[in-house]
């Protein structure tokens, strides 16, 4: 019973750990104040293009530079650092506002839940069905969340910046934005969002399709 238990409490560390550590910096530590903007091009952007009805966004004043969709499509809560909403042009802005809406237009919440969950019942089957020794355990956990990580990056990651990227007003801001992303192994192997390099490439045809 042990191992299955320190398996869950890894599995969903890894696999949510970006989650995990923005919301928990709210109380603890260091603690990251939140405001609230009525940023009315931002609500008319993302109702024009997407149908959602924004009240409001949610800063997290964080110098670090994310966006998050939290909620359903009736109920849409956009969180944004200050970090991004100060540093990105408009183009660039439009590109991530789009890109965190089209997460909550196309169920993404859900869908990763369901992906977590199937990995996790998996594990656990494969756990109990092949006694795996308490020693593995940690490495079994880390494989298992890669496998989740990248299912969900390519069934609601790619999905997002394929939905947004085809709505931006210029392209070019989706490709400005990457070069003011921090990059690292870690973040790539352990996070949620595609590469850089491909956000540049559907940015790039959707370029030049519109040359055509």
């Amino acid at each position: 019973m042990i191992n299955i238990i320190i398996f869950i409490i890894l599995f969903l560390v890894i696999v949510n750990w970006f989650q995990i550590i923005s919301f928990s910096s709210l109380f603890v530590g260091p603690k990251i104040k939140t405001s609230t903007i009525k940023d009315e091009w931002i609500k008319n952007v993302v109702k024009k293009k997407t149908g959602l009805n924004l009240f409001d966004v949610t800063l997290f004043h964080d110098k670090k530079m994310y966006g998050m969709m939290a909620g359903l499509p009736f109920w849409p809560k956009m969180i944004l650092s200050t970090g991004l909403y100060k540093s990105f042009n408009k183009d660039e802005l439009e590109w991530v506002i789009l890109h965190e809406a089209g997460h909550c237009v196309l169920w993404h919440n859900l869908q990763s839940f369901f992906i977590e969950m199937i990995i996790l019942s998996v594990g656990i089957y494969l756990i109990q069905k092949n006694k795996i020794n308490l020693f593995f355990i940690p490495l079994y956990a880390i494989l298992l969340s890669i496998v989740s990580i990248y299912l969900i990056r390519w069934t609601t990651e790619y999905m997002a910046d394929k939905y947004s990227i085809n709505l931006v007003d210029n392209p070019r801001g989706v490709i400005t934005a990457q070069d003011k992303f921090k990059k690292s192994i870690f973040r790539f192997l352990f996070h949620w969002n595609i590469s850089s390099t491909l956000r540049i490439k559907m940015a790039k045809r959707r370029l030049m399709s519109a040359k055509l």
